[in-house]
């Protein structure tokens, strides 16, 4: 048998109608099954486009955010170098006016024995006793003797007194200068301090940016491993983000009267709250009055009160019948209500924290003010 009948029925439908007909039906499956192939791969290839599509998205974001943490992470160590520089002006100041309190002490003695030393001589009669001895002679050997005596008085009592002046003077270019370094170290801390709150704001901020960036991502290309990847190094960077308590000691400046009478009278119209963390929060923004601004952000005064922030919770604390940021009493009476107000009240831990944090809104700061409020309670206790 040959293969006639088919080519025919291939080629002459009217010859073999039966076979024109199986064929038919064959080259419509085989129509069929090709645009199933075709269908499938088109609908393969979509696919896959949207999915490489979304592993592009979400590696771009991821770029974007290790760029935001980086510079978050920068603005950290700036931080942290401010709140060196401010720890370390706390300690040029009290070094500063500790040195001046000795030579203050020393010169007071040593005038006092210059006084001594002079009512000594006129209490034996003065310049007239003096001469009186030597009139009271009994002959030119015990003249020329009294006369020895009267010449090494007088000369030690005019070397003494020119030794005194020439350390007067030392003494008084020692104070200008320990003036002067510590005027440095209060603009000094005024200067880190804006920069502390300026470079955490920046940091702060980048990490707000890199959590938005990661927010608006669809869903489907957060699941994506390189976004996922970034959101676990972008917590670990805000788990991180300069709150860590200062690196070295902290020194407790010297409370000016004025001040620690202020704090101890302020801090128990705030039950709980501990009249020595009214003073580190007054230590940390001005020294206790040593450098009260304004600020770069233009907050004023002994306790740093923005204008607006001072209105709301005024305290007229010496009663004079205005409410003044810049008098001490006023602004440390005022502080302690902001901070009662703010979570102090009870004097938690947790409410502590809440109270400093209100107060600048820095886990540095609050840090800080607990590390100095530690170090004021310490020299109280010496």
């Amino acid at each position: 048998m040959t293969d006639e009948p088919l080519k025919a029925a291939v080629t002459g439908a009217d010859r073999y109608p039966v076979w024109s007909a199986v064929v038919a039906g064959v080259a419509a499956l085989l129509a069929t099954a090709a645009t199933a192939v075709t269908v499938s791969a088109t609908t393969a290839t979509a696919a896959a486009a949207p999915g490489a599509d979304l592993g592009a998205q979400a590696a771009a974001a991821a770029r974007r955010v290790d760029e935001l943490v980086a510079s978050s992470r920068a603005a950290d160590a700036r931080v942290r170098a401010a709140v060196a520089e401010l720890t370390a002006s706390f300690a040029v100041t009290q070094a500063a006016e500790t040195r001046q309190r000795a030579a203050d002490d020393a010169l007071r003695r040593q005038r006092a024995a210059h006084a001594r030393r002079v009512r000594g001589v006129y209490a034996q009669g003065g310049g007239v006793g003096l001469g009186a001895t030597l009139l009271a002679a009994r002959d030119p050997d015990d003249v020329l003797w009294r006369a020895a005596t009267v010449d090494r008085v007088v000369g030690d009592l005019l070397h003494r007194s020119a030794v005194e002046g020439r350390l007067l003077l030392a003494a008084n270019d020692a104070a200008a200068e320990r003036v002067r370094a510590a005027e440095r170290a209060d603009a000094a801390h005024g200067v880190a301090l804006d920069a502390a709150q300026r470079d955490a704001a920046a940091a702060a901020a980048a990490l707000e940016t890199a959590q938005r960036t990661l927010d608006a991502l669809d869903v489907r290309v957060r699941a994506q491993r390189a976004a996922a990847d970034a959101a676990r190094r972008l917590a670990a960077a805000r788990a991180a983000s300069a709150g860590a308590a200062p690196a070295g000691p902290v020194t407790a400046l010297g409370i000016p009267a004025e001040y620690e009478a202020a704090y101890r009278a302020a801090a128990p119209s705030c039950p709980g709250l501990r009249w020595t963390l009214l003073a580190a929060v007054g230590q940390v923004e001005s020294g206790h009055g040593r450098n009260q601004g304004p600020s770069s952000a233009g907050a004023i005064g002994p306790m740093q009160f923005m204008p607006g922030t001072f209105r709301r919770y005024a305290v007229d604390g010496d009663h004079d019948g205005v409410a003044d940021p810049w008098d001490a009493e006023d602004a440390v009476w005022t502080a302690a209500r902001y901070l009662c107000a703010t979570g102090a009240r009870g004097g938690t831990p947790q409410g502590t924290h809440d109270a400093l944090f209100a107060y600048n809104r820095a886990e540095w700061y609050v840090q800080l003010v607990l590390a100095t409020e530690r170090a004021i309670a310490a020299a109280g206790a010496a």
